[in-house]
């Protein structure tokens, strides 16, 4: 853990599987329903290559060899296929970013002299820039080992697993190897979720909301992927603006900072020092959520491993960013709570919050920030 922090907001739920098989309609449904109950048409799916150019796409890190196939007797779009060996990991990128979309494409893994694609690896970068020479960011995992992640979220150069599926029987088994596998991928907002074949496998709440999208070719001695017919639909994007600070109603403690959040907002993120709490009010001024926090008590070193935190670090600013994209949702949760990127908590809102504030005798506040729909 990066920090100590204490929740005064505990969620039961069952487990993702369940929650995410519940959700079903709403992937199935040709419109987006907004929090507040606004349904706004979503766009008809494009082929990938005609709405982003493939001429347009970029090689970064290792030297893979991609190329885009024709369709094949009575396919319904072009193949793209990436090739190793290669010393380290190479994507062919998307020649701009996108916000809010849905991709849809057929993955399989495997070669003539592996057809099941044992020990290889894939993925499918989304909201992802350029870092070191690489490419860094969020991405859907092609898993064909044993551990069977594929669907899965990882924070590639970054944050590592952050939607495994260790308990998700059902998603585990989802992918075929040596076979096409639909992959469904919908960023909307702070909220990802991933399909394979047809079976929920991970939904992710994150405070990164644009990126480029990227094929993966990992690096190792063998590996040749194949993504066929992707098409993508692309509904605006979010943004974080700042918010300004205004009067709140005192608990007889005291505020350290309070801002109105607009109604239309999916977010709320803070810089903090010191020991206080952060809670979500509604419209009548009552605590909906709360969750305190202090400085952190420990760092990991650049090889993963826990120390104890020096009197610099616990000095430094931690982030909070409490995400949402529904309430009252009886499916699962309605967001997630994330202290320095990491998931601490599930979030349950009884209704959209109006409010925000940090009440604590040292608490300070920097950069705070809302995420809207820019597209508005």
């Amino acid at each position: 853990m990066l920090g100590k922090i204490a929740f005064a907001l505990v969620v039961s739920l069952a487990s993702n599987a369940a929650q995410l098989n519940q959700a079903d309609a709403v992937w199935q449904a040709e419109v987006q329903t907004e929090p507040q109950g606004a349904v706004v048409q979503a766009p008809a799916p494009e082929a990938l290559f005609d709405r982003l150019p493939y001429k347009d796409w970029r090689l970064v890190g290792g030297a893979a060899k991609f190329e885009l196939l024709p369709p094949a007797d009575g396919g319904v779009g072009p193949t793209l296929v990436g090739r190793g060996p290669i010393e380290r990991n190479g994507f062919l990128v998307s020649p701009r970013t996108l916000g809010n979309f849905r991709l849809v494409v057929d993955v399989r893994l495997g070669s003539a002299s592996n057809p099941k694609g044992e020990k290889m690896n894939s993925g499918i970068q989304i909201r992802s820039g350029e870092k070191g020479g690489s490419i860094a960011g969020l991405q859907v995992e092609v898993d064909p080992t044993p551990r069977r992640w594929s669907g899965g979220i990882y924070d590639e150069r970054g944050r590592l697993w952050l939607a495994p599926l260790r308990d998700n029987e059902p998603a585990q088994a989802a992918f075929k190897l040596g076979e096409w596998n639909t992959y469904e991928i919908e960023c909307d907002g702070p909220r990802i979720r991933t399909r394979v074949n047809g079976v929920p496998c991970a939904e992710w709440f994150d405070g990164i909301v644009d990126g480029v999208l990227a094929f993966q070719v990992h690096g190792g001695p063998e590996c040749e992927v194949a993504f066929r017919a992707p098409t993508i639909q692309e509904f605006g994007r979010h943004a974080w603006r700042a918010m300004t600070a205004s009067a709140a109603a005192s608990s007889g403690e005291r505020v350290a900072w309070s801002s109105v959040i607009a109604s239309s907002a999916e977010g709320v993120r803070l810089d903090v020092t010191g020991t206080g709490r952060v809670e979500l009010l509604d419209e009548a001024g009552k605590s909906m959520a709360s969750f305190d926090f202090a400085p952190r008590a420990v760092v990991r070193d650049s090889k993963g491993e826990q120390r104890p935190a020096n009197d610099l670090e616990r000095a430094r600013a931690q982030r909070i960013e409490v995400l949402w994209k529904d309430f009252a949702r009886v499916d699962g949760p309605d967001g997630s709570v994330l202290l320095d990127g990491a998931k601490m908590s599930a979030l349950a809102l009884p209704a959209l919050p109006t409010q925000v504030r940090v009440i604590g005798a040292d608490a300070t506040v920097a950069k705070p920030e809302e995420l809207v729909d820019a597209s508005r």
